[in-house]
């Protein structure tokens, strides 16, 4: 039986820890661009802690150990497991390139530090890191699935309401464990902000990646009852609401940032990365990719299973019956039965101006709030 846990090598398994890039680059070019994009902002997001001191660096570091935990965690839960990442150029196991640590990174650290510029108080402002960290993720969500840099489970319910190939689940799970890292990390920094106390790191942190996952899930299943029990367009509205509400109701509250801050790295950085992502949507050609990973066992049809929320959901893909953005079109034949690795071919654009509209749209909102916010200012400048 082929293993599916994150963490097992496998061995039986055709995949290698290092790939050549431009052996990726011809199958999968955008994966290799996106993989090392995250790298450099990672790099990008370490400068700039170390530049700025303890508290920025334990930002840095829940975020990675909270984030990577959490994708763990859902990986290797059975009625959970709806995901499977393609091969990068550097993997850590079957199932775990090693760019996706960086990519919590990212859609954490860069938000929630942005935020704390605004001077907001502590509930308003993470709030506003979760709003600043979907804006961040959006357009990866919508790019990465459409160009197979990760496949999803077919008939999984969490996931099965989409806009633009990507959950409304998992838009709102980056909303919900945003806030909930930087509620949680804001409460362990409350009577020391600068982490100036050993104690006080170690509290911070201990809030931060054993709470954020399970204040996440609260959250969510508060506004599944909205959709029939799932995620869905009235629950994302109604948390987006709330969330504004939060924002409008604090802004009149927030002070000055006390510390002189440079951004001009993490600044820098956010514009590439939403040029970057606008672009391959604009130029790349989704239809020429192909990944051979693992992905969704392929089975006989209309097997049934529950998920964690006890809907009924199908165990197996098959390619009789399946509404996914790819195809097995451009390789000889079906996958074996029950395989988990295998080759999907993409699809070419269903709508190109939807997507185009849908990633510049979120790239544009997301270079306009990351540049006000992380603009030069004086220490006394309010926000």
């Amino acid at each position: 039986m082929l293993a599916s846990m994150p963490w097992d090598l496998a061995r039986h398994l055709p995949w290698t820890p290092l790939q050549s890039p431009l052996e990726k680059w011809a199958v999968q070019p955008t994966f290799v661009i996106g993989e090392y994009l995250f790298y450099a902002c990672t790099i990008a997001a370490f400068v700039h802690a170390r530049r700025h001191g303890r508290a920025h660096l334990l930002v840095f570091l829940a975020a990675l150990l909270a984030g990577t935990a959490n994708d763990v965690l859902f990986m290797a839960l059975p009625m959970v497991d709806n995901f499977w990442q393609a091969q990068a150029t550097i993997m850590l196991t079957p199932r775990l390139p090693l760019y996706i640590p960086c990519v919590y990174v990212c859609f954490m650290y860069f938000p929630t530090v942005t935020a704390w510029r605004t001077g907001l108080p502590l509930l308003p402002r993470a709030a506003l890191t979760g709003m600043l960290a979907e804006v961040f993720y959006g357009p990866y969500d919508i790019v990465g699935a459409k160009f197979l840099w990760w496949t999803w489970h077919d008939t999984d319910m969490p996931i099965a309401n989409r806009l633009l190939g990507a959950p409304i689940g998992s838009s709102m799970w980056v909303l919900t464990f945003v806030f909930a890292f930087s509620l949680l990390l804001g409460l362990g920094l409350r009577k020391d902000p600068e982490a100036k106390q050993r104690a006080t790191s170690w509290r911070a942190l201990g809030f931060a990646v054993a709470g954020s996952s399970a204040l996440m899930v609260v959250q969510v299943q508060a506004m599944q009852p909205l959709d029939g029990g799932i995620p869905g367009p009235r629950g994302l509205c109604v948390l987006l609401a709330i969330y504004v509400g939060l924002v409008a109701w604090g802004w009149g509250k927030r002070r000055p940032p006390g510390f002189e801050a440079d951004d001009r790295t993490l600044r820098r950085f956010a514009i590439l990365y939403f040029c970057t992502l606008a672009a391959i949507m604009a130029f790349a050609d989704p239809a020429t990719h192909k990944s051979a990973s693992m992905h969704q066992t392929y089975g006989p049809c209309h097997v049934e299973a529950k998920d964690i929320m006890g809907f009924t959901r199908y165990q197996y893909v098959c390619a009789e019956d399946f509404d996914e953005d790819y195809t097995f079109d451009c390789v000889e034949g079906r996958p074996e039965a029950m395989a988990q690795w295998y080759t999907v071919c993409g699809k070419p654009h269903s709508s190109f101006a939807a997507f185009m509209m849908g990633v510049a749209g979120l790239c544009a909102l997301g270079l306009a709030a990351y540049g006000w916010l992380l603009r030069p200012r004086t220490p006394s400048a309010r926000t």
